[in-house]
């Protein structure tokens, strides 16, 4: 009766900042993720990037050829998606499959485009689905019932042969 399908994704990133100027450099530095889904089923589409993942360094100073290391770096998200369950039910006993495509990047702001940088990230990806099943039931009388009724009529044909 309906289903229920949920995207999950993460990041980790370590990120390294080296100060290449003579004076001391401000800068933030913001390590991405953007997650980009598909599935073989027909009819089964995402928005892509469907999820944008992001951990920043916060605000930094570095001294004259210093070198920083941050991290690990995290983030997660998980996107819930209720597509028509009639969607589900032609693809073959529940046989299809999604899959999900990474691409990383990292943005300095501030530095003055002296300071150099690194990042080391993983990227995963899940999804789950749940299906909500609700079973038909037909009706079917009880044996005892079904008893008393027959009862009442063989009753009731008693009284018309007296009759």
């Amino acid at each position: 009766t309906g289903v229920t399908l949920t995207l999950s994704g993460s990041e980790t990133t370590t990120i390294s900042l080296t100060n290449n100027a003579a004076q001391n450099q401000s800068v933030i530095a913001h390590g991405t993720v953007k997650l980009f889904f598909s599935s073989n089923l027909a009819g089964l589409t995402f928005a892509n990037p469907l999820m944008s993942l992001s951990a920043s360094t916060g605000f930094v100073t570095l001294t004259p050829g210093s070198t920083q290391s941050f991290g690990p770096l995290t983030d997660t998200d998980t996107v819930a998606l209720t597509p028509l369950a009639s969607l589900f039910s032609v693809s073959g006993g529940g046989q299809f499959s999604i899959t999900c495509e990474s691409l990383s990047g990292i943005a300095l702001t501030g530095g003055g485009g002296n300071v150099a940088s690194t990042q080391a990230t993983t990227a995963g990806c899940g999804a789950s689905i749940v299906y909500d099943y609700t079973p038909t039931t037909n009706r079917v009388p009880e044996p005892a019932s079904m008893a008393l009724v027959g009862l009442g009529m063989m009753g009731l044909a008693a009284i018309r042969r007296r009759k």
